[in-house]
């Protein structure tokens, strides 16, 4: 063997090897996640919305938009100071001018409103708005373009209950139906938590007005319900607060009355100015924060906020709806649809209680910030890309740890090349933060590339639609995409073996204990 040769090589891929690990360290992103106190170790996935594309444009800020009950299809959304629907093509206003405000009871366009912040469909033909600048709501027939006030009195702020025409408001924000009771509004008054910054009770038959929460809140704006439980979140100037419906105890879920953008537990995470607020799933709620081109997720299983960045977006972000199975958000000039959000912008990883925060390697996707996903499990099951090579055992085995320190730079190099077969919308990315393990007996070298796929225990087979896409994916790899080299072995590269069914790559699911010090049996399926 000429020695010199081989040990020219070596240099030269330890050398190319140190410059992509520079160049992949650039170009991933670290995140931070501070731990929860449960009782096992967690399992965390991330994910990004890719990329925001323009559904209908629009003359000013999208304050709030819903589907609309009236036209199937289309989304109706207040813009500024006027009330419009849109089918994503034509634009067409119901009420009031997006760019004129005032106060007029004439109909339709001519109307004249002062900040539409909010409003509630009371049917397919009457809707119900918060006139915020005029201290009133007010009700807008569809089939006539008649406008009328329906709580408070309309340009007279201040506090006092009763019906329309007598009653006060002021700043009137958000209007949501109590679940509680169905014939009556919750109204957010975005007031000071020293004046009047109360949810009030609007009438939905009568119009007549009180008081259901008037203490802990300080601007409270946006409000959603945890329709499992007994919970209204709201936003307020800088944080969130979490009423618990039957008692009205207000406690605060994440923030505080200072503002910053910090993410992670609730309880070091700080929000700026948290408008819009939406429930995603029983575990996931997603906020906007005014004026800002990003998202904040709020984990509820998890107790973890992140920001989540949108690509190609830079417009700040004023509303945020689900619709149809899409995901809207509404900005100054625009509303745009995020679709779903992309699963090749994720990676996960797992940490144990007591930790203080876990880290996470990602690859360059054009994702930036992401959102959290967290389950609990003793044994993390990770997907992993397979492949064999024949080669002598004994060769590797002698050459020790010279060999170990050769070939692991090159099996982790290897794993760029193979995102080509993980990420080619199979909706997973290799995992480059973790090291590829390898075996060798009965003169077969096994290597195993972890992916970012990670299952709870109770999974014991790759489920078969991942499975099949990945399987897919890997048919049209080529066997020099997964070709490596020894270096100190003869032959200087090895190929990888095509199995008796004719793949090259294979998937497999690894188990390993998460906790330090245990080991995972096979036999038994336990850590032990």
């Amino acid at each position: 063997m000429n020695f010199s040769k081989v040990l020219s090589t070596s240099i030269m891929t330890s050398f190319a090897y140190l410059l992509s690990s520079l160049i992949l360290m650039l170009a991933c992103l670290t995140t931070s996640v501070a731990s929860t106190s449960a009782d096992n170790s967690n399992i965390v996935r991330l994910n990004s919305y890719r990329k925001a594309e323009e559904y209908s444009r629009t003359s000013s800020r999208v304050y709030h938009m819903e589907k609309d009950e009236s036209i199937p299809g289309n989304i109706l959304f207040t813009d500024l100071h006027s009330l419009r629907t849109t089918d994503g093509i034509s634009v067409s206003t119901i009420a009031g001018s997006p760019k004129s405000r005032g106060y007029n009871n004439s109909s339709g366009t001519s109307a004249r409103f002062n900040g539409l912040y909010g409003f509630y469909q009371k049917n397919s033909t009457h809707v119900i708005v918060a006139d915020y600048g005029n201290a009133c709501l007010r009700m807008i027939d569809r089939t006539t373009g008649q406008i009328s006030q329906f709580a408070g009195t309309c340009q007279t702020p201040g506090h006092r209950n009763g019906q329309v025409g007598y009653a006060y408001l002021t700043s009137p924000r958000r209007i949501l139906l109590d679940k509680t009771s169905p014939t009556t509004l919750i109204v957010s008054q975005s007031q000071a938590s020293s004046s009047y910054a109360y949810l009030r009770s609007i009438d939905i038959n009568t119009g007549d007005a009180g008081v259901l929460v008037s203490s802990g809140l300080n601007h409270p704006k946006g409000m959603t319900w945890d329709e499992n439980e007994d919970i209204l979140y709201v936003t307020n100037s800088h944080y969130i607060a979490k009423i618990t419906w039957s008692t009205k105890a207000v406690e605060t879920l994440i923030g505080s009355r200072s503002p910053n953008n910090i993410v992670g537990s609730f309880s070091q995470s700080l929000l700026t100015s948290p408008k819009d607020v939406s429930v995603i799933t029983q575990q996931l709620m997603m906020v906007t924060e005014w004026g800002k081109s990003r998202l904040r997720a709020i984990n509820m299983a998890s107790e973890v906020s992140m920001n989540v960045d949108i690509f190609g977006l830079n417009s700040g972000i004023y509303s945020f709806a689900q619709i149809n199975g899409s995901t809207y958000v509404g900005t100054k000039g625009n509303i745009y649809n995020l679709g779903e959000i992309s699963v090749r912008c994720s990676v996960n990883a797992s940490y144990m209680p007591g930790e203080t925060e876990v880290k996470f390697g990602l690859s360059p996707q054009n994702c930036t910030n992401y959102l959290v996903d967290v389950f609990k499990t003793t044994v993390e099951r990770r997907v992993a890309l397979k492949a064999e090579y024949s080669v002598s055992c004994d060769q590797l085995i002698l050459q020790g740890m010279f060999e170990k320190a050769l070939l692991e730079p090159v099996l982790e190099l290897k794993m760029t090349e193979l995102q080509d077969i993980c990420g080619n919308g199979t909706g997973c990315n290799m995992a480059v933060n973790m090291t590829p393990s390898y075996s060798c007996s009965n003169n077969t070298l096994e290597v195993r590339w972890p992916t970012d796929i990670v299952f709870a225990e109770h999974v014991k087979e790759i489920p078969a639609k991942t499975r099949d896409m990945l399987t897919k994916a890997a048919e049209n790899a080529r066997r020099e995409n997964a070709e490596i080299l020894t270096l100190s072995i003869d032959p200087y590269s090895l190929l990888p073996r095509v199995q008796e069914n004719g793949e090259i790559i294979q998937t497999v699911l690894e188990a390993k204990c998460i906790e330090d010090g245990k080991v995972y049996q096979e036999s038994t399926d336990t850590c032990v």
